[in-house]
């Protein structure tokens, strides 16, 4: 069968991983979405990158925040893709239109791979909002259950073989010795330096209440969940049933304190402040999005006893390489690097540990082997310690990502071993039958964000920071 694709979005993101994959594929898509304020822009990259066959429709801003596709919209772009006879969607918008255009592939039987997060809406703080979110999920599962076309979620890390390598050598442990994973510690920083005059950006935006959590912070989520899944390998005495987060964050208001004006002021050689940096202590910035979020899980069987415990730390705000104040391209040259951490333990038997440490920023790419020491794009170092008593094997092992992908550094158009996941994630979603980021497979992950997002609420609102989960089956 042909594979006639319409693409939705053409931001940095959907240029970088899907356009790229397209040339890669000698892969012309048959129709691209866009906002109308675009059209002319887009217009333009289809020319020239030698896409003049792709069908450009756009949609009036006005609705770019709506949950639905206008009637007129909607029967518009479904008279085209008939016409176009497309057979496959990548969404690839701002996260607030995910939900417009995943009910439209489900309604139609049209098979769609979507950026993270799943859904998200604006004004992210308030209660509403967030149970809104819930909905659109639960509504999104219901259309899909009465659908016969595949709708899968990007979420690259399920692909990528050092966490394939991780997750198969943890389930033949818990497997054969009936022993669950104990504690899981996650920890992810991506630089993002974004100064309080870059708060109002549309591209992750922070002014629509949310942050960290639903920008890369569900990649994490959606590995915490991957992860908690492997328990359901023991018997059911150990079976995981609830589980209670506590949570907190760092906000905007928390960092105009700890970046006061004074000090982007003396750091960067400012003579005169003006706004918002002039009366940065009087503007509160209450209502945007969180830089980081912090979140500690216990996770109990039906018994009441503690199975696994996890920590979650999805950092914005940490180490950076920005060192100008002028705004630079939001997406990978704005100082933006890559910290990566993961230490899971099971009980006395395992332990293992992820480091993933960048120094530098993409646009400063060596391709050689450099790139996957410590410090480089592509380092990704799988640390293993057995308890060679009972389980046996070596007491200590690392394992490069290099080792599990061989030479694919330096080939051809080569932009990342996380990319390289990406493309498999398509090619799957294209060709193959893997379930690996299903929407059905994401009831965990989002029960996890849901949670999260109204520890978020709680917080905001002097309320305790404490909330209870159920595990769905």
């Amino acid at each position: 069968m042909d594979k006639n694709i319409m693409l939705i979005g053409l931001g940095p993101h959907s240029k970088r991983i899907y356009m790229n994959y397209f040339k890669n594929h000698n892969i012309e898509p048959k129709i691209l979405v866009d906002l109308e304020s675009n059209k002319e822009t887009i217009k333009k990259y289809l020319i020239e990158n030698g896409y003049a066959n792709t069908i450009l429709w756009t949609l009036s801003d006005k609705y770019k925040d709506y949950e639905n596709l206008p009637e007129k919209e909607y029967k518009e772009l479904l008279n085209l893709c008939k016409k176009q006879n497309v057979n496959y969607i990548i969404s690839s918008t701002e996260p607030k239109a995910h939900n417009m255009y995943l009910q439209f592939a489900l309604k139609n039987n049209i098979n769609i791979l979507s950026d993270k997060p799943i859904t998200v809406v604006k004004n992210m703080k308030s209660i509403e909002s967030i149970n809104k979110v819930k909905e659109q999920f639960d509504n999104l599962l219901l259309l899909y259950k009465d659908s016969n076309c595949k709708c899968n979620i990007m979420c690259q890390r399920q692909h990528h073989r050092g966490y394939v390598f991780i997750k198969n050598l943890l389930a033949e442990i818990i497997r054969k010795y009936n022993i669950p994973i104990t504690y899981i510690d996650i920890y992810h920083c991506d630089g993002n330096w974004e100064m309080p005059h870059d708060l109002d950006k549309e591209n992750h935006p922070y002014k629509y209440g949310y942050g960290k959590l639903y920008h890369s912070g569900y990649h994490f989520i959606d590995l915490l969940a991957e992860l908690i899944k492997l328990n359901n390998l023991t018997d059911d005495s150990k079976r995981i049933t609830y589980g209670k987060m506590y949570g907190n964050t760092f906000t905007p208001n928390d960092e105009k304190t700890v970046f006061n004006a004074n000090d982007f002021q003396n750091i960067f050689g400012i003579k005169e402040l003006s706004e918002p940096y002039s009366s940065l202590e009087d503007i509160d910035y209450s209502k945007y999005g969180e830089k980081n979020y912090y979140g500690n899980i216990g996770f109990y069987n039906c018994d009441n006893k503690m199975i696994t415990t996890a920590t979650i730390n999805l950092l914005h705000y940490g180490f950076s390489r920005r060192g100008w104040f002028e705004s630079r391209d939001y997406y990978k040259k704005n100082g933006r690097i890559r910290h990566e951490r993961i230490n899971i333990q099971v009980g006395p038997l395992l332990n293992i540990q992820v480091h993933s440490y960048q120094s530098k920023e993409i646009k400063d790419r060596e391709n050689n082997i450099n790139e996957t020491l410590t410090g480089g794009l592509e380092h990704f170092d799988i640390d293993i310690y057995r308890n060679v008593d009972i389980i046996g094997g070596v007491p200590f092992q690392r394992i490069q990502l290099r080792d599990l992908y061989g030479d694919e550094l330096g080939k051809g158009n080569f932009i990342g071993y996380n990319e390289l996941s990406r493309e498999v994630f398509i090619n799957e979603f294209l060709y193959g039958n893997s379930n690996k980021g299903d929407l059905k497979e994401q009831k965990l992950a989002m029960e996890i964000m849901y949670t999260a997002s109204k520890i978020i609420y709680n917080k905001d609102n002097n309320l305790i920071q404490i909330e209870k989960f159920d595990i769905p089956r």
